[in-house]
């Protein structure tokens, strides 16, 4: 499956590679979703939202039990990389240029002073 965010229509979507069974998941309560990741194993995905009020969400990969973990202390929150073998989700934000982790606790703290757009996470690496 491929998933992403719409900017433009404030969807978040998914669709078979092969582009049949396209579907809505999320629609409502969204103001500007940028960033997302999936975590298959456990089933979520995570996605951020630069809207008037800045916060990073997640919920089942169909869309159910959707939760906000983070919206306190963010700007524009943009990219997302996620660290399956130590539980941490990492994301940068644009507009405080900072990249930020949280743990399976949903606590940040800061990492790093950078500007950052997109980032990915391989072999304990974050890039």
């Amino acid at each position: 499956n491929l998933y992403w965010t719409d900017t433009g229509t404030d969807r978040i979507e998914v669709t078979r590679l092969n582009g049949t069974s396209r579907k809505i998941l999320i629609s409502e309560n969204l103001d500007e979703p940028r960033a997302i990741v999936l975590n298959p194993v456990m089933g979520y995905m995570y996605w951020t939202d630069w809207g008037e009020n800045p916060k990073i969400e997640c919920a089942y990969l169909d869309g159910s039990e959707r939760r906000v973990l983070v919206n306190t202390s963010l700007g524009w929150p943009n990219g997302l990389a996620l660290d399956l073998e130590k539980d941490k989700l990492y994301w940068g934000d644009a507009k405080t240029d900072k990249i930020e982790v949280s743990n399976s606790t949903i606590l940040g703290c800061t990492l790093q002073n950078q500007v950052l757009f997109s980032c990915a996470s391989l072999g304990g690496y974050l890039y």
